[in-house]
């Protein structure tokens, strides 16, 4: 699904590429490809990886717990808001044409604010907030959608093991709630995104056919993202 409706709110040559979808689903891995790819055709791309040394999209991992209140939500608002708006302009006065963020949008803020509790009109409205924020970058999507969350799950896992970062899986059990809690965060995070009139390529991953995925993404990078 290629999507290419651009706002006219956009004028700047820059380009952002986001690539995001739940945890494990190959997004770090495209992301370095990618940037590889064009800077070896000669384009200045800048790549930040989630787990870059401070990230200038991401706050400490504590102040991502406990947003059910409105008070602590809107604190948390107000600094990824913050964040995001320097962002934008460093960005528009850099000399990269192309950034890649991959994690730090829909898994990192929406998906986690979705699952602490953040008030759902608020966090709508919040997703549209930094979304408008992102428009002066001509951004891009590449997102990766679970047909089955509890067996991507249980495939990352074995993979990567049962402990990592901030997961930790003891029993079958805790698959089938991260699955349960995972499945509706993600919903939610699709009708975000399927909202969001901007090119696109949503990658329904539920065979794991990476070549395939990765052709689709290619063809999406020549015929989209550097078209611009």
């Amino acid at each position: 699904m290629n999507e290419k409706r651009h706002s006219p709110s956009i004028h700047s040559p820059k380009r952002l590429l986001i690539i995001d979808g739940i945890p494990g689903s190959g997004k770090t891995t495209a992301a370095t490809r990618i940037h590889n790819r064009l800077t070896a055709q000669g384009i200045r791309t800048r790549c930040l990886l989630e787990q870059e040394k401070n990230h200038p999209l991401l706050l400490p991992m504590e102040q991502y717990y406990a947003l059910n209140t409105a008070e602590s939500a809107d604190a948390f608002i107000r600094q990824l808001v913050d964040r995001y708006e320097r962002f934008v302009e460093e960005q528009l006065s850099s000399p990269e044409d192309i950034v890649i963020i991959e994690s730090v949008l829909f898994q990192d803020v929406i998906s986690v604010s979705h699952l602490q509790g953040m008030n759902i009109a608020q966090l709508q409205s919040f997703a549209k907030s930094l979304q408008r924020l992102l428009l002066p970058l001509n951004p891009h999507l590449i997102y990766y959608y679970h047909t089955d969350v509890e067996a991507q799950w249980r495939y990352i896992c074995g993979i990567r093991g049962n402990e990592w970062g901030p997961v930790s899986f003891q029993s079958d059990e805790d698959f089938v709630q991260a699955g349960e809690v995972w499945t509706a965060s993600q919903a939610f995070v699709r009708a975000t995104v399927d909202a969001w009139p901007i090119p696109k390529l949503i990658i329904q991953n539920h065979d794991y056919a990476w070549e395939a995925y990765d052709a689709r993404i290619d063809d999406f990078v020549s015929e989209s993202l550097l078209s611009v």
